[in-house]
């Protein structure tokens, strides 16, 4: 009897613990190994599902929190384990089944707006099956029947307080909505590019830190390497801005918003960033334009390719995490063809690369090959591909990219300091 509740408290302990932190490989090929001998999936799917947890928000109206959302206000959430709030979803919906009650929804998940037509980037879509709740994402429950509050958190019995929301920073308010300033392609990936220094300077120890745990090495060189290419992502993370059709679209719009026109310099021709629309309550009323973000995997995977290697996670890890710095939700996949670059735009980037990247004639040689090979394989296409897994050993690599990017476009569009302001000004005054 004791050995069996020995064995019992081993193993809830070991189910505790699967909250706490990642799967490790070796338990990640142990329990793979265990389903295949037992020819059933369902425990490797239960595991995964248990690893991970999804963030919860609680509203009292819907249209009010997408209006909110509209207006670049996020999400309050607590962070619930996936599989109970899995349970307590299809406990909500089978009830509302079984009262035959058609009134509205209760359950809605965060989306992305795909409808390019519509203006709101964020959408509340209706949860009909307990089957659509999926590890990681964002859910919102209606305060009616969440039963929250901040001493007792989410009790799914009736009635309770919202959680709330909070602001985005300046920076990353001003990028997102469009009230930051009017910019050319050049000044912002040069602006980026500048951020991306310091960005880098920040993150060193950390990469450092993973290079010597995954890599066994402690070469100053790979960290700097690796520091690099990350930066190669942040400065061609806008590349799908100068396509044609899109150069053609937004400089409509910039005309009639403010009068102005393309000029005939390179430091003129192309946009990046249109000016902030004079009404500040309909900045999120900006005519939408094709997405641009999906160009950087193939371009920056190619650039990196050609100068570094055949190495996998330049293209599943650091180029994907360019091109998703607006969404997770991109891909990488790009039709033949499909990137067709503006007049005048290769002959620009071909005297402004070597430039900000401070080259010298052999290397500028180099950085050429590597740039068209960039262009080419984007106009060739490319397929959908995926990040690496939470276990990966690059996933790391993945996240600090995507932040790298996401932050360097948010410090140069709202010309505010966003990570850590002041952090390495301070370290180098107590240092002297």
């Amino acid at each position: 009897m004791a050995k069996k509740q020995k064995k019992q408290k081993k193993k809830q302990k070991q189910k505790n613990r699967s909250w706490q932190m990642a799967i490790t490989v070796s338990e990640a090929i142990g329990v793979f190994e265990r389903a295949f001998r037992a020819g059933n999936p369902n425990e490797v799917e239960r595991l995964l599902r248990e690893m991970l947890n999804v963030q919860v928000a609680v509203v009292d109206d819907k249209r009010e929190a997408e209006r909110m959302l509209a207006r670049g206000k996020r999400f309050k959430t607590v962070s619930v384990p996936y599989w109970v709030f899995h349970n307590e979803v299809g406990k909500i919906l089978k009830q509302r089944e079984a009262t035959n009650d058609e009134a509205g929804h209760s359950v809605y998940s965060l989306e992305q707006n795909n409808i390019i037509c519509d203006d709101q980037q964020l959408i509340l879509r209706p949860v009909s099956s307990a089957d659509q709740i999926l590890p990681g994402k964002t859910y919102v429950l209606l305060s009616s029947i969440a039963g929250y509050s901040a001493d007792r958190g989410l009790t799914f019995s009736g009635p309770g307080e919202a959680t709330g929301f909070e602001d985005q920073t300046p920076g990353e308010y001003r990028e997102k909505f469009g009230s930051g300033r009017f910019q050319t392609w050049k000044d912002h990936a040069t602006g980026v590019w500048e951020r991306s220094e310091r960005l880098a300077n920040l993150y060193r120890p950390f990469v450092k830190n993973w290079a010597k745990k995954v890599l066994a090495s402690n070469n100053k060189d790979i960290v700097e390497t690796l520091l690099w290419a990350m930066r190669v992502g942040v400065l061609f993370h806008d590349i799908g801005k100068l396509r044609r059709k899109w150069q053609k679209d937004v400089w409509e719009y910039e005309k009639r918003l403010t009068g102005k026109e393309a000029g005939n310099s390179d430091d003129e021709r192309f946009i990046a960033r249109t000016s902030p629309p004079p009404d500040e309550d309909k900045q999120h009323k900006r005519p939408p334009v094709e997405p641009h973000a999906k160009y950087a995997y193939p371009f920056v995977s190619a650039f990196l390719r050609t100068l570094l290697g055949e190495y996998r996670f330049l293209q599943s890890a650091i180029a994907l995490a360019a091109a998703r710095h607006h969404s997770v939700a991109v891909p990488g996949n790009v039709q033949k063809e499909e990137f067709e670059l503006a007049e005048g735009a290769r002959e620009f980037l071909e005297i402004w690369l070597p430039e900000i990247l401070q080259v010298n004639d052999q290397e500028k040689k180099k950085v050429l090959e590597a740039l068209h090979s960039a262009i080419e394989s984007t106009i060739d296409g490319s397929e959908a591909d995926e990040p690496p897994s939470p276990s990966d050993d690059f996933y790391f690599l993945y996240c600090l990219t995507n932040r790298m990017v996401k932050v360097a476009d948010w410090e140069d569009a709202g010309e505010a300091t966003v990570e850590l302001p002041g952090y390495l000004e301070e370290n180098d005054h107590a240092t002297t």
